[in-house]
């Protein structure tokens, strides 16, 4: 007997949203969401409605625009003239002032999504105060640039290309961040190249070979302590050489490339979500009508779901959903696709000329008709209707393909449930 994990170790859909809410709750930075197409409000945290003395609930909905000033609205405008598809992350180059706080910037970054109701810009507001500060009087002195830098709490670096590359500043605030004392980046330049990754290190020869500019750069740094640091870098050129500035933001790009994962995947049960699915499957229908191979999609409706909810509560319905998952991924294999497109129901993309695509239908409905443990105590059986269809049987032009392809699996899974009833009446 196949047993899935108890409701009380796992934790819910409800409290994951919770658990994500109280941790940008909990952020400086200010972070809120909105729609391309109108500019509402979707998510604000607390930091951010503070700086409009407002709760978050009085902002959701509103226009952003009643809440920005006019250099903040420039801004905005600036950055979805850029924004898209295309270029889905993006930095504001000009820090903002913060309003209700004289003397404080912010400096904003931008990432595209795709929201249920159409377009939406994430955007990640963090203080730069000390950062904007230290790059005005960069220009004014060396002598005050070397004062403020050693104080900061970002890496602030001078380079000089001739006659050899080398660095002559490197703020003692690198061994808070990277772990290395400066003086490890002062003694020896290639010192740089033994800490970064590929990527990384390819574009540091770049510039050093004239061929790239960066004025920002996202370098992954491995910390003396083996661990990953993301680090953003702002550079200017000066007249003997380069100066930046280096902060740490792997939290917030780790929390970004999160919270951009749940837009194109169901956070119940980990499964590609119909968004997602569209997607992969544009890009397999391509590659299999290039090949000449067929590509099969598996429709799976769970028939008891609702039951399980009705008797036992959605706890448990959440508990069959994710052994369903499970148990879908074990039977596919990893070079197939599996999505959950609705509340019941599943979709799987497999290579249908694979010897492993065999009786899939089959197999699948074996697999979860096996009893599902909710705890220790209850257990149900949750069995499924599988209906499958592929390219080679279904035909028609590529624009119509999609439709025809989930019809003719929609249909198969509607026939073996009619005959699952014949064969029980007969009984």
């Amino acid at each position: 007997m196949t047993t899935s994990t108890s409701t009380r170790s796992t934790p819910s859909q409800v409290e994951q949203t919770w658990d994500a809410a109280e941790m940008l709750d909990a952020l400086a930075d200010r972070v809120n969401r909105y729609r391309v197409g109108d500019l509402a409000i979707t998510y604000c945290n607390v930091a951010w409605a503070a700086q409009y003395d407002v709760e978050p609930n009085q902002a959701i909905g509103r226009s952003l625009l009643e809440f920005l000033s006019p250099d903040e609205q420039l801004g905005l405008r600036t950055q979805l003239a850029k924004l898209g598809p295309q270029l889905p992350m993006l930095v504001d180059p000009i820090a903002r002032a913060a309003p209700n706080a004289p003397g404080q910037w912010l400096e904003w970054i931008d990432r595209y999504l795709d929201g249920p109701d159409g377009p939406e810009v994430l955007s990640i507001g963090r203080d730069v105060t000390e950062r904007c500060l230290a790059e005005q009087r960069l220009a004014e002195s060396e002598s005050r640039f070397r004062e403020l830098a050693d104080s900061s709490s970002d890496i602030v670096w001078h380079f000089i290309s001739d006659p050899a590359p080398h660095f002559d500043y490197v703020s003692p605030s690198v061994e808070a961040i990277l772990g290395y004392p400066a003086h490890y980046f002062l003694s020896d330049f290639d010192h740089v190249f033994d800490v970064l990754d590929p990527l990384g290190s390819q574009a540091i020869r770049g510039v050093l070979d004239g061929q790239l500019s960066l004025e920002s750069f996202d370098f992954r740094v491995r910390h003396a302590d083996g661990s990953l640091v993301v680090c953003e870098t702002r550079t200017t050129r000066v007249r003997d050489g380069l100066q930046g500035v280096c902060r740490d933001v792997t939290e917030i790009r780790r929390l970004q490339d999160k919270l951009a994962a749940l837009a194109l995947r169901d956070p119940l049960t980990g499964l590609a979500n119909r968004r997602l699915l569209d997607e992969l499957l544009d890009a397999e229908l391509a590659r299999t009508q290039q090949s000449g191979t067929a590509l099969g999609v598996a429709y799976i409706d769970l028939d008891g779901l609702k039951q399980v909810n009705d008797t036992f509560g959605h706890d448990a319905g959440d508990v069959v959903l994710r052994e369903v998952a499970r148990r879908l991924g074990d039977v596919v294999g990893g070079a197939d696709v599996v999505a959950r497109v609705g509340g019941d129901e599943f979709v799987v993309l497999f290579h249908a000329d694979d010897a492993a695509s065999t009786d899939l239908a089959d197999r699948i409905d074996a697999a979860l008709a096996q009893p599902i443990s909710l705890d220790d105590e209850r257990v149900v059986v949750c069995p499924a209707s599988v209906g499958t269809a592929d390219t080679h049987s279904v035909g028609g032009d590529s624009s119509g393909l999609l439709a025809g392809v989930l019809a003719a699996a929609d249909e198969a899974m509607y026939a073996r449930k009619r005959a699952r009833r014949n064969r029980s009446v007969a009984g």
